[in-house]
């Protein structure tokens, strides 16, 4: 009997033990369910897709990957993985920008369709506002872009840099454009933005608006006649392989906005924030020297394939397009200011 009672005893002995070990296993899974739902866990990994327009090959996206990707993962230690998807993989421009909105997409690389719903960034595109690239960086990248990008704000999305697309130039297949009396009878692409389809109008184009992704086939098949856009853009999307005449009319300075939604942001930790910000700025700054330093040596490389490169006289230019700017800051006398402050910021870069 006493042998039994000691077999007994040790059966009991082992069942509280599993017992007691059963339930530190199930308090200590409660515990990591808990930090994980409080946004304490060090494990968790954000993703964030990057859309965008531009060929694989253009340096916005070569600088997404060689900078800012490489430098958000790295130094967050993988926790934020960043995917890059460009030539209109996630849908046309209008088609991303309304995703940053609602948080569809979680950053995006626009351009200036931004004005279609904020019209004070109509100023960034206004006609030869700007003398240089470094004038219109100082602008973008400085005070005064930031006190346009806070009309950003209600949309939900946050401006985390600008870098240039080029001064638009006209690209035709009619004839090379030497004046602005040149312009009558070309039909040309233009995207869906305000201020470039009055522009066009005023300086005597016929245009229609048509997606970037229709643009190749459209220039191909003779649906239209042109297209404006900078020097890169057109270059590494092979619009010059369809296009006979160039004319460097540098009538626009075009923008691009590296933007990320504003609950994609605020989900990111203090540390986090500062990369992501810190290579953002890395990022726009490299797009803005390559597409600087690219400009002539695209030209002689369309001139070496047979594409007529002119310089035509602005001053008509100007002269048709001036009141574009003045109509625009007696409809909206709030942005009276900036537009002061832009042309004196242009004293620094005569």
């Amino acid at each position: 009997m006493s042998k039994r009672r000691v077999k007994g005893s040790k059966i009991a002995a082992i069942i509280i033990t599993g017992v007691l070990l059963i339930g530190s296993l199930g308090l200590s899974g409660c515990s990591g369910d808990s930090s994980e739902g409080d946004g304490s866990s060090n494990t968790e990994t954000k993703t964030i897709k990057v859309a965008n327009y531009y060929a694989t090959d253009h340096p916005v996206n070569v600088n997404l990957t060689e900078i800012f990707k490489k430098k958000v993962e790295e130094e967050t230690n993988g926790q934020v993985v960043v995917e890059i998807y460009p030539n209109n993989q996630l849908g046309d421009e209008q088609e991303f920008v309304e995703g940053v909105q609602i948080g569809t997409v979680e950053m995006a690389m626009t351009g200036n369709l931004w004005e279609n719903t904020v019209p004070e960034f109509r100023l960034m595109q206004m006609p030869y506002m700007f003398l240089n690239y470094d004038h219109a960086d100082a602008v973008a990248n400085g005070e005064i872009g930031e006190e346009i990008y806070e009309y950003l704000k209600p949309l939900g999305v946050k401006v985390l840099g600008s870098f240039p697309n080029g001064f638009r130039v006209v690209s035709n297949n009619i004839r090379p454009i030497n004046s602005v009396d040149d312009t009558s009878g070309i039909n040309l692409r233009v995207f869906e933005g305000e201020t470039i389809i009055n522009l066009m109008q005023a300086l005597g184009f016929e245009t229609t608006v048509m997606s970037i992704s229709e643009l190749f086939t459209s220039l191909q098949q003779g649906v239209v006649d042109g297209q404006d856009n900078p020097l890169a853009t057109s270059f590494y999307s092979g619009f010059y392989d369809v296009l006979d005449h160039v004319a460097i009319t540098n009538h626009m300075y075009s923008p691009g906005y590296m933007v990320i939604n504003g609950e994609v942001w605020e989900s990111l930790s203090d540390e986090q924030q500062q990369i992501v910000e810190s290579a953002a700025k890395d990022t726009v700054a490299k797009i803005k020297n390559d597409v600087e330093s690219q400009d002539q040596d695209i030209i002689d490389q369309i001139t070496e394939k047979g594409v007529e490169v002119t310089y035509p006289e602005l001053d008509g230019f100007v002269k048709k397009a001036k009141p574009m700017t003045d109509e625009f800051v007696s409809e909206y006398p709030h942005t009276q200011g900036i537009v002061d402050q832009i042309n004196k910021l242009a004293e620094d870069f005569k």
